[in-house]
């Protein structure tokens, strides 16, 4: 391997992931939660693992390099397994999923791809002629397994490999090329105005915090010129390699106006800078309701077909991804402009978008922020102040008693199996209930989370077949009700208090309330190099910064 090449890395899953998807979006079917990303989901696979007997390898890292024209590709992953036996070599590859197993058929296409990957890797390392591939599905409630097995000839299999690693040489040679002229555009620029008061100390205390990769909390009045007093130095860092892509996140369209405002002026300077503003899905669909299925949607209809050469074309022809910009690509490809826009930001040097984006469980964007390891983000914080309550929102989650029974009602002829779990959940509540005179603290509430947990997956098998647009409608919305509450209790711990209390209107809840989100948020941080908290309002410091971050040699300024 060339060591002056540069080196684009891609993890096989995301390498499949995004070359081979296929189809519709769709979502009526169920997959609020990742399993993957589930605790669950990971002792599962242990617990597999460790019966397979000792002829089994269980997290075998694999990697690849493949030396293309001005630069190195380096596809990594870890197989579940791998099992040597006499007859031959079998890469085992374990899907834990809510659903019931008699309704896994096949394989994904997805799933399958990625142990072929892992396969054709593994072929070459062993030298062998033919290599097997074993999927193995485990239902994550009942611990049940079933497995698919396929043998494939490793000439074969090393064909369909390098199919789709030519398929994807183009988007790292995109990558490369750009860099190295954004990287020299950004040598030339200088700060756009005159500096006023206080503006350079701002601007080199942001440089130095990511040079230390560090935290900034700058409380600055209004007209000392914030936005551009931080965009500046990220995007000469930037150009110096100290952080991959800015995300500035703010609360406000208005800002983000203002931060777009502030790439253009830098533009003038002849910056190449790819920069994307990102709109909430309701506001920038093309449909009068936001009803993501390929019936109710021409849009979602074969999105997945079309619209890796939608993004590709935008990225050749436009530096400014503005929502009219993406609109009109969308129109033009027949894709849905907020995936489409999604996928974009995977390419760009800056995301202007909404703190949910980064922060928010239920709507980070996964691509970025689920898998493990930093991305070397800077992330630019606008009203900041902003952040401790919209946090408290994003980390809380409750359920209503009621809910439950009004969802028996519209099932009670439909599904005798998922009735009697609501039954189960309502019971529960009810105790509860009969115990709470205004609100009541709870220590535990392990004894309502399996019956919700068994209610999710019952919902989601449920939901694959329910066709009936009402009923399905108002399913889908308790659905990812239980399923929010279920994915924020895997975040509960002591900063987190958990009561029982009745609304204004007479209904009982049960709440997780996350009173401290520093943890939470510095999670999401851990994922950046640095990052840049301003505000006009940000007194006292100390608060804000105990609240927003759980590290004390965090900079004031």
């Amino acid at each position: 391997m060339d060591e002056n090449l540069p080196v684009i890395r891609i993890s096989v899953r995301n390498l499949v992931e995004f070359i081979l998807r296929e189809g519709d979006i769709d979502n009526r079917t169920g997959g609020g939660q990742d399993p993957e990303n589930m605790q669950m989901g990971s002792r599962i696979h242990r617990k597999i693992q460790r019966q397979m007997g000792s002829d089994y390898q269980a997290e075998v890292p694999l990697k690849t390099e493949i030396v293309c024209d001005g630069f190195t590709l380096k596809i990594e992953g870890r197989a579940d397994g791998l099992i040597h036996t006499k007859e031959q070599v079998m890469v085992d590859e374990i899907k834990g999923v809510l659903r019931e197993l008699d309704r896994v058929q096949e394989p994904a296409g997805i799933h399958l791809a990625q142990a072929k990957c892992y396969a054709s890797m593994v072929a070459e390392q062993e030298g062998v002629d033919e290599i097997g591939v074993q999927m193995t599905y485990c239902q994550m409630e009942t611990e049940e397994v079933k497995r698919f097995q396929y043998s494939y000839q490793s000439n074969e299999l090393k064909v369909w490999f390098d199919e789709v690693i030519r398929q994807y040489k183009k988007w790292a040679k995109f990558q490369i090329e750009w860099r190295k002229a954004r990287n020299a555009s950004i040598k030339g620029i200088e700060f756009p105005f005159p500096y006023r008061k206080g503006q350079r100390d701002l601007a080199v205390s942001v440089y130095r915090t990511i040079l230390r990769k560090k935290k900034l909390f700058i409380q600055a009045p209004t007209g000392v010129g914030k936005t551009i007093s931080t965009v500046f130095p990220a995007v000469k860092a930037v150009g110096e390699e100290l952080g991959e892509k800015i995300f500035y996140l703010t609360a406000k369209t208005i800002t983000r106006t203002v931060a777009e405002q502030a790439f253009k002026t830098l533009r003038e300077q002849n910056l190449k800078f790819k920069v994307i503003t990102l709109t909430a899905k309701e506001k920038i669909c093309f449909c009068e309701e936001t009803s993501c299925n390929p019936d109710d949607c021409p849009y979602a209809k074969g999105h997945f077909d079309r619209v890796n050469d939608a993004v590709y074309e935008l990225l050749m022809q436009e530096d400014v991804m503005s929502r009219e910009v993406l609109e009109a690509q969308a129109r033009k490809h027949k894709v849905c402009p907020f995936e489409m826009a999604l996928d974009v930001s995977t390419w760009v040097d800056g995301v202007i978008c909404d703190y949910n984006y980064v922060f928010d469980p239920d709507a980070r964007l996964r691509r970025f922020f689920a898998e493990g390891g930093a991305g070397g983000y800077l992330f630019l914080i606008d009203e900041a102040h902003n952040l401790v309550e919209r946090g408290r929102e994003m980390y809380s989650a409750s359920l209503c008693k009621e809910r439950f029974l009004e969802i028996r009602r519209l099932l009670k002829s439909k599904s005798r199996k998922i009735s009697r779990t609501l039954e189960k959940c309502n019971r529960v509540l009810l105790e509860w209930k009969r115990e709470c005179e205004e609100y009541q603290m709870r220590k535990n509430i392990s004894e309502l989370i399996l019956p919700l947990m068994n209610l999710c997956g019952e919902l989601e098998d449920f939901l694959e077949e329910e066709a009936d647009g009402e009923v399905h409608e108002k399913l889908l919305e308790f659905y990812f009700e239980v399923s929010k509450f279920l994915n924020i209790y895997d975040l509960v711990d002591n900063h987190y208090v958990i009561y029982t209390y009745y609304a204004p209107d007479g209904s009982f809840l049960v709440r997780l309330y996350c009173v401290d989100t520093s943890a939470n948020i510095q999670k999401c941080l851990d994922k950046a190099n640095a990052a840049v908290f301003f505000s006009a309002t940000l007194l006292p410091l100390r608060y804000y910064r105990m609240l927003l971050s759980d590290q004390e040699e965090d900079y004031t300024v």
